[in-house]
């Protein structure tokens, strides 16, 4: 299917700069992803949608152990884990979880709300696009 637009040439002139930046070969493919990732914001405001999630968790020494064990075992939706070691005796662990956008958001929440947590980071999308 082919969609046409429009836009203000200065506009397009700076889309062309920063596909051509970012290897994009073509603006066809450059628009199909921005659509895909558009349509991944709307359905994260959907709660009933399902998506996937990666989330990073950096934390020091000092988090209570027992207390993220217990954040963990409350989400089945957590498909996978790793655990590493990092500088200055931090820990760095990474989940990939598939469910609700209000589920992935209370984990995120619980995780952001632990003390001894340095930094939650996380990439999404949803599951259908």
């Amino acid at each position: 299917m082919i969609v046409s637009m429009s836009m203000e040439k200065e506009l397009v002139e700076r889309f062309d700069r920063a596909i051509k930046s970012r290897g994009y070969s073509t603006r066809s493919e450059a628009m199909r992803d921005l659509v895909r990732n558009f349509i991944s914001d709307c359905e994260w405001d959907l709660e009933e949608e399902e998506s996937i999630a990666v989330i990073t968790l950096l934390y020091g020494k000092d988090v209570k152990k027992y207390k993220l064990m217990a954040i963990q075992h409350s989400y089945p939706e957590i498909s996978t884990m790793m655990h590493t070691h990092v500088e200055d005796g931090s820990c760095l662990e990474v989940y990939v979880v598939k469910g609700t956008g209000d589920r992935i958001r209370s984990l995120l929440s619980e995780f952001r709300g632990l003390a001894g947590v340095k930094a939650v980071k996380f990439v999404r999308s949803a599951c259908g696009v």
